[in-house]
């Protein structure tokens, strides 16, 4: 069965991605320092989450494979989108 693996932000090309408990203001963090830039323009549709193969997912995708795959946090409310908040 997949399942979300990483927190991820498509930059300029290139998916930045951190392993958890990462959250996406740390791969910002992380593109900043990398690259020198001082501002990381994400959109939302460039924040998403990468899964056990590597794939690139945006929130809505991973969102389904995490609910598949029962990695949602019970505790924390889910809406139509994935945060890291609801994994870790």
């Amino acid at each position: 069965m997949n399942s979300i693996t990483r927190v991820a932000i498509r930059f300029r090309g290139t998916v930045w991605s951190l392993p958890r408990p990462n959250r996406h203001h740390n791969v910002i963090r992380h593109i900043a320092e990398s690259t020198g830039v001082s501002h990381v323009d994400a959109r939302e549709r460039d924040q998403g989450f990468l899964d056990q193969e590597g794939r690139y997912l945006d929130r809505k995708e991973a969102l389904h494979v995490a609910r598949e795959a029962g990695q949602l946090r019970a505790d924390v409310p889910v809406q139509d989108q994935l945060y890291s908040e609801n994994l870790w």
